[in-house]
This record gives structure tokens, C-alpha cells and sequence, in this order.
């Protein structure tokens, strides 16, 4: 029993001894040394207008109710802190000493103001004027010592020089042990109504508010979007360079922060983003990330990114890539006519928002081994752009699509409304993969060569193809025509004739061409080919995606023993284009030369009638065309000889 006795009895002292010292403590005392000695620090005046009573759980202390800061003198924004209540720890051994040691303060329901003018001044600036204490350091800072401070429910307000930034539901832990050493922090808020934590350390808090670049680890996360910083950094003026990381896995949450509504972003080009680089900001607002790695989805690039943070951002990018997929960029989600439009064959006419384009200017290169766009594939790629005032310029060095090599330059004009335009080269580019791919149409098989400029203008892909302008050539080498035996067509005058192998091989394909309202037109067609050589004209409407032409043989022989002229007729829509013969044009056409050959007929008719009247005439005459006399000098020259001889007789 006599333990017990003990223990009952030192519980009894312990209990004694912590009430005692709930009354000793000197709260009002406290208050006032408080409030003389932070301005006499600080030079700003802290108030305290409600009671202060002594604490004993969950720490020894004393509660302020109603404590405020003074802002700066230049600022009108009201006082730089205000806070419905401020609870202060102390040390209970110093506290039996005679002294006050804070171990630990709360903060409940404040709203912090931190405000910086044009001119770079603070109103926190008084952080780095606090030079009377003992406890000093070499720059005159005191050596402030905050075992652990935090704010609950609290409010920051960030004005940097008229641009404001509002933290709501902040709930903030600090945890200071000597401010020229590891300082640790671990925030919670609301910015913009998404929430979001920061947490992390700054080896030399003091250093760091006197200008120097201090060791910095920090890591931001909203929702499901995280970012991290590890490395130094200094904020006035504001300089980092340190190893970045972020993970978007969450647009909404990012655009949130940004007060923006989270654009809808196809697959591929980046709903979740991943990206490591070495980050080197610079006091001129000159961002540097070199050796960055970017993962979009599925698409990495890697490559250096200078971004300048002017209005707009200007953004210097050089980036490289192995085998993207941005194959999502051609698939038409649009829901109403637009959509439906572009499933019924003809071309969307849902609205193309390229707003984009005027947020950011800048250049940039791009390298890649692979690029499936979708409706076109592209090979290794090597192009070079310039962004300026929402107008897009691609300088393309060399692409590779559809197994051929393009070059030239096109361009997205989004000044004042949308324009498309284009001066393109092609080389051996497979135009059965070409035809296929745009018009369902894989009969063509052979290798080209092709020019095109072109202009259009218009809201959507609809208004763009139907006013469309521009001219070009092309020029296929060898190749065939597969399902289509056109002389056996043509010698047998059957639309469904296929003959062996069902195919027409040729040498060359020649044209050129003029876009105009969308149609594209052409007269000189040229196809040469072992037993037929034809012209060609038409049309091909690239709005209303239809075709109506005609290529006409000029002539065959060989296996086609004199020869023949049949006229064939290409027309319909992209979808289901039909071959047949044109027999009214042949018809027409056999008319035309059985006049032809009747007109001939008729005038060698004329000069063998003509012919004879001459002889006749000559003869009656008695005279007979001389060396250089023409006809007219005969005949005149025989009706003088017989006026003369009229003329003896009638004097005989």
C-alpha cells in the first residue's frame, strides 16, 4: 500500500503545481510586453483589444482575443494582420524561473495581407529592420526562434503591385527552431476554390529574407496534380534554379488555379502530363528548362524550353520525339450538325477554335522518327515554326508521309478569323495511299510529284474546302490503274468488261491546276500509256466532294489494230466514283469527222470540177500554161489571141 500512497500523493503535488502555475502566470503582463516589445522590434503596432487569460490545455499559455498588426504606412488595405484569436505557448520550467519562453504559437481565423508596390517595396519588409535584439544575427536580423507556429482558418491576401492572389481556409504549421537554420512548412488552402497543400523546408529562413539564395524543397499538390522544386532559390529579386517535376493528372484542378475552364484536350496531347527538367528562373522573369522530359500521354519529348513571362508568354522550344501518336487530332467528337455532316461524307462544320494561338508567341523546332496524325501518318519529321500574334508559321525541312518527302511552308492565320494556307512540294509520295486515305479511292497505284499553293478562309472545315483557292501541278511516273482494263473497255464498249488482270498499266500521268470557290480544275491532262495515250479535263469539287471529268484517247494501237476514239467518263462522289464510256460524246464525236470528211470530200470534188472547167477552157482557148505563168495570165493571154483574130477577120 505504501507505493501507492506515493504515487497518489506526487499526483496530487503535480496537479497542485500546475494550477499554481495557471495563476501565476502574468497574462496581462504578457499582453503588454507583447505589444512594446514587437514595435519596438518591428516598428508596426501590435494591438490587442479583447481579454487575455491564461491556458492550461492543450499547452501553458495565455489566449489573446482580438490581436492586429499594423500595415505599412503606404498601404490602405487595413491592418497587415488580423486574427479573432492568438494563443501563445510558454515553457513551464522557464516559466517557475521567472521567464517566458515561447515554445509555441496559434493563430485562429486570421486574414494576412502581404502587399508588394511597383517599386519592389514590401509590407514585410520590417522582417529585416528587427536589429536591436542581442540575439542577432550578422546581417542584424534577430535570431527569432519559433519551436512551432500555426494558423487555422486563416485568410492571405498576395497583391504584387495590383495583381492580387487570395488563399481561403488556410491552415498553415511552421516549425522555426532558429531562423538561420531548417525551417519547415505545411500548408493547406483553397486558391480559387481548389484546394491545394505545399509542404517542405528552407535551410536558412533568416539568409533567405535577407537576399541570399538559400536550399529550398518544396512540393505543391491540387487535386491529383503535383509539383516539386529541389534547389536554390532567392526572392529578392526572385531567382530558382533547382530540379522541377510535375504530374497533371488533373485538369480541372490546374485550370482551376488559373481561374480558366479546363479546355478539352484529345488524347495524346496531354490530359495527364509528366515532366522532369532543370529549372533556371532568372530576376527578368526568364524561365530555362534544360534536358526537359515531357510525357503526354503517351508522347515523350525531350529538348530545352526558354519561356519569357511577358504579355503573352514568348516560348522558344527545341524538342525531339521517337514515334508519337496524335492520331486523336483527327477524330471529330464535335455532337450536333457538325458531327453529323462529317459522318455523312462531306466535310464538318463545327467551329475550329484556334484561340489558342494567341496565347503564347515564340519559335520552335521539332524532330521526330514517327507521327500518326491519324487520317495522315508522317515518317521522320523535321520542322521548324514561329508563333506571332496568333499566327502560326510551319517551315516544314523535310516530312515524311504517305512515303514520299515534303517540304515548304504552311500556315494558320487566327487574326481576325481563321485562314489556311500553304506553298508545298512533294516528291514520291504514293498516291494510292494519298487517294485512299481522303477519298476511299485505292485504284491509282504509282509514285508523284506535286506543287500546291492554296488559300482558305472560313470558321469551319466546311467553309474552308468550298472557298478554297490555289494552283499546282502534279506528275505520277509509271504505275496502273487496278479493277479498270480502259482499252478493253473502250474496244468492247462494256462498262463492266475486265479483261486480263483487270487493270490499266501507264508511263505518266502529267497535270496542272486551279483552285477556285473550292473546285478544283484542270485541261491539260496527260496519261501515257503502252496501247493509249489520252487528255484529259474536268473538274474535282473539293467542297461538295464530287468529281466530273473526262479523258479522251487520242489514240490506240498495237493490240488495237487501227485505232479507235472513245471518250471516258469519270464522275460521282469521292465515296463511290464511277467509269464509264461516254457514247453520246462519241456519237458526237464520229459525227464531227464524217462532216469532216464529207467537207473534204466536197472541196476535192471542187478542184477536180474546177480543175477540169480549166483544161476545158484552156483548150478552147488553144493555150497552154507557161513556166512561172499562173492560170489567170493564160486564160488572159488566150482570150486576147482570139479577140485579135476576131478582130482580122472582120477587116478581111
Amino acid at each position: 500500500m505504501r507505493w501507492i500512497l506515493r504515487i497518489a500523493l506526487t499526483l496530487l503535488t503535480l496537479v497542485v503545481v500546475v494550477i499554481a502555475a495557471l495563476f501565476l502566470i502574468p497574462t496581462d503582463r504578457i499582453a503588454r510586453i507583447a505589444e512594446t516589445q514587437f514595435e519596438e522590434a518591428t516598428g508596426r503596432v501590435l494591438t490587442i483589444t479583447g481579454d487575455v487569460s491564461p491556458t492550461l490545455y492543450p499547452r501553458l499559455g495565455v489566449a489573446l482575443e482580438g490581436a492586429s498588426i499594423q500595415n505599412a504606412a503606404w498601404s490602405e488595405d487595413g491592418p497587415m494582420l488580423q486574427a479573432d484569436r492568438l494563443e501563445v505557448a510558454v515553457g513551464l520550467s522557464a516559466l517557475m524561473g521567472g521567464a517566458i519562453d515561447v515554445e509555441a504559437f496559434t493563430v485562429d481565423g486570421p486574414v494576412i495581407r502581404l502587399q508588394r508596390q511597383p517599386d519592389g517595396s514590401a509590407n514585410w519588409d520590417f522582417l529585416t529592420q528587427m536589429g536591436s535584439s542581442e540575439d542577432t544575427s550578422d546581417s542584424g536580423t534577430p535570431n527569432i526562434s519559433v519551436p512551432k507556429a500555426t494558423i487555422t482558418n486563416g485568410t492571405l491576401i498576395f497583391d504584387d503591385a495590383g495583381t492580387a492572389y487570395q488563399l481561403d481556409n488556410v491552415n498553415l504549421t511552421l516549425t522555426l527552431p532558429d531562423l538561420e537554420g531548417i525551417g519547415e512548412i505545411d500548408l493547406a488552402a483553397e486558391l480559387r476554390g481548389q484546394a491545394i497543400e505545399l509542404g517542405g523546408t528552407i535551410d536558412g529562413v533568416q539568409q533567405l529574407l535577407d537576399g541570399s539564395e538559400r536550399s529550398v524543397d518544396l512540393e505543391l499538390t491540387a487535386g491529383r496534380t503535383s509539383a516539386s522544386f529541389d534547389g536554390i532559390a532567392g526572392i529578392d529579386p526572385v531567382r530558382v534554379k533547382g530540379q522541377v517535376t510535375g504530374d497533371i493528372q488533373d485538369q480541372n484542378a490546374l485550370f482551376a488555379l488559373l481561374g480558366q475552364e479546363a479546355p478539352i484536350i484529345p488524347p495524346g496531347l496531354g490530359q495527364t502530363v509528366k515532366m522532369s527538367a532543370e529549372l533556371t528562373m532568372t530576376p527578368d522573369n526568364q524561365l530555362f528548362l534544360r534536358g526537359a522530359d515531357v510525357l503526354l500521354d503517351q508522347n515523350r519529348l525531350q529538348g530545352d524550353v526558354d519561356l519569357a513571362l511577358t504579355t503573352p508568354p514568348t516560348v522558344k522550344a527545341r524538342l525531339t520525339g521517337d514515334s508519337l501518336d496524335f492520331s486523336a487530332m483527327s477524330t471529330d467528337t464535335t455532337e450536333g450538325d457538325g458531327a453529323a455532316n462529317a459522318g455523312a461524307g462531306g466535310w464538318s462544320d463545327a467551329r475550329l477554335d484556334v484561340s489558342g494561338l494567341n496565347a503564347v508567341n515564340g519559335d520552335f523546332s521539332f524532330k521526330a522518327n514517327a507521327v500518326d496524325l491519324g487520317s495522315i501518318k508522317l515518317g521522320p519529321t523535321d520542322m521548324q515554326g514561329s508563333l506571332d500574334n496568333s499566327r502560326l508559321v510551319l517551315d516544314l525541312s523535310g516530312v515524311s508521309v504517305f512515303s514520299g518527302l515534303v517540304s515548304g511552308q504552311f500556315v494558320v492565320n487566327g487574326r481576325g478569323g481563321l485562314s489556311v494556307g500553304g506553298d508545298l512540294s512533294a516528291s514520291n509520295v504514293a498516291m494510292q495511299q494519298v487517294l485512299n486515305d481522303f477519298a476511299g479511292y485505292d485504284r491509282l497505284v504509282g509514285n508523284a510529284s506535286m506543287r500546291l499553293k492554296f488559300l482558305g478562309v472560313g470558321g469551319t472545315m466546311d467553309q474552308i474546302m468550298k472557298g478554297l483557292s490555289g494552283s499546282g501541278s502534279l506528275d505520277v511516273g509509271a504505275g496502273e490503274l487496278l479493277g479498270l482494263d480502259i482499252a478493253g473497255m473502250i474496244k468492247n464498249l462494256d462498262t463492266s468488261y475486265q479483261g486480263s488482270g483487270s487493270r490499266t498499266i501507264f508511263d505518266d500521268i502529267t497535270a496542272s491546276f486551279t483552285i477556285a470557290d473550292g473546285v478544283l480544275r484542270n485541261r491539260d491532262l496527260s496519261f501515257i500509256a503502252p496501247l493509249l495515250t489520252a487528255s484529259g479535263a474536268g473538274q474535282l469539287d473539293l467542297g461538295a466532294q464530287t468529281i466530273d471529268y473526262r479523258v479522251e484517247p487520242v489514240a490506240l494501237g498495237g493490240a488495237l489494230e487501227g485505232g479507235i476514239r472513245v471518250p471516258v467518263l469519270i464522275t460521282g462522289p469521292w465515296g463511290n466514283i464511277k467509269f464509264r464510256p461516254d457514247l453520246e460524246g462519241l456519237i458526237d464525236m464520229e459525227l464531227e469527222e464524217e462532216k469532216e470528211r464529207l467537207k473534204a470530200k466536197a472541196k476535192e470534188k471542187e478542184r477536180e470540177l474546177k480543175a477540169k472547167a480549166e483544161a476545158k477552157l484552156q483548150e478552147e482557148l488553144g493555150v497552154r500554161s507557161q513556166d512561172g505563168d499562173s492560170l489567170e495570165d493564160t486564160l488572159k493571154k488566150g482570150l486576147e489571141e482570139k479577140a485579135k483574130e476576131g478582130l482580122f477577120k472582120l477587116f478581111d
